[in-house]
Formats: structure tokens, sequence, C-alpha cells
């Protein structure tokens, strides 16, 4: 069986929670016989990316595509956005599309697998069976950023986002043969929008660092997170405003590491006692391994947060919200609170005793429920049982030479 792999966004740099997701998802798929990758290059992608991801999923064979621009792009944000909606798309996903890679799959047979919500956009108009692996529902996950926002503009955009964004997935879930999510609440969220039965449930998954050493200094907190996307952004200030200031009086500091972090921003958060931003870091085992505790403030989002599981891959204890801890099963290894003050306290009360046994467990529950050989075996069973893998691919043997 021909099997098509599609993203609208190179998987490398690991630099925000979807890559992570994608690239996770692809070493499962990298030994099934038969399978290709069409995947939209980044602005910023580079050669030496596209090799490194050939080299890490051989034998599959990798096709790389540029987004299409906007044709009318000189008139800024207004005419993205009417091309956007002359293709039936979010401004957002139409940014990542490629009509190039759209007629590619037009010629192509067989099944294929959209990873992310922007490959929702190719599903229409081609002869292929399509499942669709959704990192979140969009129609659930927009309303809460306008709940979450305090700027006016930003509200507005949220809601006209939201209308798009949620006719476009009903559209491409309707086209979609099967479709998977990333945890149980979303699964809900999807029947209750969408009256839409999720196919199976794929929680996202981290690779253990090799060689990590933690070495943990005693009141070191770190957050982790994109400073491009609003919500993470939202939960950051709030915590700041309203947790941050107890801690930083008990001598506590604040590491904030991710990717998109503007000078704006940048100027903004530098101005709080005792934070110390870095924006993005490549390798994460040295910039995590002295933290004591992560903080991971955030009360919009869907889905299983890759940033949670990523801090406790690395033995980071977390301290978060019910939003932050979704789809992570009860454990020691997480705190949780409903507002910054009582974030704070849960920290300010836990002992270092008590942050060592978290610690512990935090790795352990990445190897017993988020590990990469577990969402693997997951992965391809489901999509033998759906009928994407034969017999021999599902089992990850090599293909025919």
């Amino acid at each position: 069986m021909t099997l098509s792999v599609v993203s609208s966004y190179l998987p490398i740099p690991l630099d925000r929670g979807d890559p992570v997701r994608v690239s996770m998802t692809l070493r499962a798929l990298a030994q099934v016989p038969d399978c290709t990758l069409l995947v939209v290059r980044r602005p910023d992608t580079t050669a030496e990316h596209v090799e490194q991801l050939r080299q890490m999923l051989h034998p599959m064979r990798v096709r790389t595509f540029e987004a299409t621009p906007f044709r009318y792009d000189r008139l800024g944000p207004a005419g993205r956005y009417a091309q956007a909606l002359a293709y039936g798309l979010p401004a957002w996903i139409r940014s990542r599309y490629s009509a190039e890679l759209h007629d590619e799959l037009r010629r192509r047979d067989g099944a294929a697998i959209a990873l992310g919500e922007a490959a929702g956009a190719y599903v229409h108009g081609t002869g292929l069976r399509w499942h669709w692996d959704k990192a979140n529902v969009l129609a659930a996950s927009l309303p809460q950023e306008i709940e979450a926002a305090g700027d006016l503009a930003y509200r507005l955009r949220a809601r006209y986002l939201t209308a798009v964004s949620t006719r476009f997935e009903r559209r491409a879930l309707a086209a979609c043969a099967t479709v998977s999510v990333t945890s149980d609440d979303e699964a809900e969220r999807l029947r209750r929008h969408h009256g839409r039965a999720a196919t199976f449930v794929l929680p996202s998954s981290v690779p253990l660092p090799s060689g990590q050493l933690p070495r943990p200094r005693e009141r070191e907190l770190v957050w982790l997170s994109s400073f491009a996307y609003e919500p993470n952004l939202t939960g950051l200030r709030r915590f700041l405003a309203e947790g941050w200031p107890a801690l930083a009086r008990s001598g506590y500091t604040l590491t904030l590491i991710g990717s998109g972090l503007t000078a704006p921003v940048h100027a903004e958060l530098d101005r709080h006692p005792a934070v110390r931003v870095r924006g993005y870091v490549e390798d994460l085992r040295a910039a995590l391994a002295t933290a004591r505790a992560g903080v991971v403030p955030v009360w919009s989002g869907a889905g299983v947060k890759l940033k949670t599981l990523t801090l406790l891959a690395h033995a980071v204890p977390v301290f978060t919200t019910a939003v932050g801890a979704e789809g992570v099963p009860a454990s020691p290894a997480v705190r949780i609170a409903a507002d910054p003050q009582s974030m704070a306290a849960e920290l300010l009360a836990t002992t270092s005793t008590a942050l060592d046994a978290m610690a512990a467990a935090a790795t352990r529950l990445v190897e017993q429920e988020f590990s990469e050989d577990r969402f693997a075996e997951r992965l391809r069973t489901a999509l033998r049982n759906d009928g994407y893998l034969a017999d021999r691919g599902a089992a990850g043997a090599e293909p025919a030479r």
C-alpha cells in the first residue's frame, strides 16, 4: 500500500510543541514500506535542516515544497486575509499552504495521513483515503483564546479566526475517513463541537534526553513554552503579576526559555525581578539540568502539553493548572493549582525532599506513559487496525529492497 504523509511545516528544529509531535509520528512511520513524506519548508528552513530530516527518517522518502506566496501580500493583512478566504482557509493555515504539494497529492493514490491542523488544507480534491492527526480541536481551543484575551483588538481577531477556523475544520473532517486526537478530553470536544467520534486517542510523547545529568539548584525555576503562542504569553503574564512577587521575595529565580521571542516582549518580561529571559535554546539538557521545578501557567489550550512532558522527561517537577496537566495521569511529579497565587503557595510549601521525589516520579511517568516506543506502538497498531498499514509495515519491518 502506498502511504503519503503530509506536514505543513518541516519539523526541524524542534523549537515548539507541534514539531515534536510531528517528528515522533514520522520516526514511528520511517520503516513503513512505500511511505513518502511531503512537507512544506519553513521560511527559515536550510539545506542542513532538510538533510538532518532525511537522515533521521531513512529510508522514508522525503519531498520538500515551498509555501505558495500570497498574491496580494503587498496589501498587508487585508490582502492576505482576502486571499485566504478565497481558498476557504484561515490566514494562518494559508501561509503554510503549498499549491505544488496539493497538485502532487492529486496525482497519488492509496492512503494519506495529515499531521496537524494546517495539513487539513490538503484533504480535499484528491483520491486518497485520509487520516487526520489533530493536535487540538480548533472549535474548542480558539474560543478559549477569546476569553483569555485582555486586548480588544486581539479579542476581535480571535473571534474572526474562531469562525473561519471552525468552518475549515468542519469541512476537512468531512473529507477524512478517520481522525485521532491527543487526549480523552479532546475526543469529547471533537464530539461536542463536530458530532464526530475520534477514531483513536494518541497522547503525544517526548524522547528521554540522553546524557542528562540533573544538578538542581534550590529555588531555581524554569518556564518552557513558545513566546509566539498568545495563550502561553497570557498565562505567563498573569503568573508574573499575581504569583511571582511572593516567590521573588522568597529568593526564587525564574528562567524563561522558548522560541518566538521578540524584542518588545523580551524588554517587557525583563523588567520583573529575578527573571532571566533566555529565549530559544537548542539543547535543553544543560538549560534544564539546574532547574528545581518548572511552572506551566496556562489557563487556555487543548490536548497534552508538550512543554509539560518535556519538563518531566528532564526530571523537572511541574507546577501547573488543570489545562497544563490535561492528558497526564495523576502523578506525584505534577502539582495542580487553580490560580497563580495557589501555584506560588504550592511551590513555597514543597520541601527539597518532596521535590526530589517529584523529580524521580517525573522520569518514571514519561518512561511508562509517554515514551517514544510506546507512542510508536500505539500509532502503528491503530493505523494497522484502520487499514492504513499492512501487517508487515505496522511491525516496523524493513522495506523490501
